[in-house]
């Protein structure tokens, strides 16, 4: 007597139909459409083949039944087993299969956070603030007698300075363009002795004397009229010093020279 065959559901779990094949008689393969039930209330019907044993089959032959419905779940077990599971996901969830099996998963806290890892800090070189000038000066040479490579080329093809000044003016300049919309005009910078001896001839009381003034130096700087009047001459006065550069006192009315308010000198030197 042959054993009737299980159909095994989508879970893994032996479950016995509503309708068992005979027990007697040969085997007859018996197709049929079979509900699987899918949660709860929800059926599919699938077609198969299954062998059942069936009475008075000629010479003990299968035969093939088509049509032959048979239920493979109950409905209300399935409902059952389905409630039973939706209990149940919290407390699996929680628990991590080995590696391989089928209901393999990792578990992420709430307040877990995603880390690209410790990365080395991008160290990005800021342009410099007066290409072509390091800003860096030995003192070599003498008043009115600087060496080229103790100068640079200031801004709108103004007279060089000393490389310390001219860096220390170029930041001033930055921030007074980003006040004014343009740049700080000026008239003189460096002045060689021999134009030091031309100035002192064409203005005798407002030049220094050849080779004692801080233009020889190239630490001295004259502006344009209209950079020591009124709210410009204002801003000058209060932020000149943050970069080093101002009227020094000799220079500025009551003071103990001419009175020069665009002569501006590097006094960080």
């Amino acid at each position: 007597m042959a054993t009737p065959t299980r159909a095994r559901s989508r879970r893994g779990r032996h479950r016995k139909g509503r309708h068992s094949a005979p027990t007697s008689g040969p085997l007859s393969a018996v197709t049929g459409r079979w509900p699987l039930t899918l949660g709860v209330g929800i059926a599919l019907v699938a077609t198969t083949s299954v062998a059942v044993a069936t009475a008075g089959g000629p010479g003990g032959e299968v035969h093939d039944r088509p049509g032959a419905a048979v239920a493979l779940t109950d409905p209300s077990s399935d409902a059952e087993q389905a409630a039973r599971d939706r209990e149940g996901g919290a407390s699996r969830s929680q628990e991590r299969a080995p590696r391989g099996t089928a209901d393999a998963g990792i578990t992420v806290p709430q307040d877990a956070t995603m880390s690209g890892g410790e990365r080395a800090p991008v160290e990005v070189e800021a342009p410099p603030v007066l290409p072509g000038c390091d800003g860096e000066a030995t003192g070599a040479g003498v008043n009115g007698n600087l060496p080229d490579d103790e100068l640079c080329d200031l801004w709108n093809g103004y007279p060089p300075i000393r490389a310390d000044a001219a860096v220390a003016l170029a930041r001033l300049n930055q921030a007074y363009t980003e006040r004014f919309g343009e740049a700080l005009c000026l008239t003189d910078g460096y002045r060689s002795y021999a134009q030091q001896v031309t100035a002192k001839a064409q203005k005798p009381t407002l030049t220094a004397t050849p080779g004692r003034s801080n233009h020889g130096w190239g630490l001295a700087v004259d502006i344009c009229a209209d950079g020591y009047a009124g709210e410009r001459w204002d801003w000058l006065k209060a932020h000149g010093p943050e970069h080093g550069w101002d009227n020094p006192a000799w220079a500025r009315a009551g003071g103990s020279g001419p009175y020069e308010p665009w002569h501006w000198e590097f006094t960080a030197a």
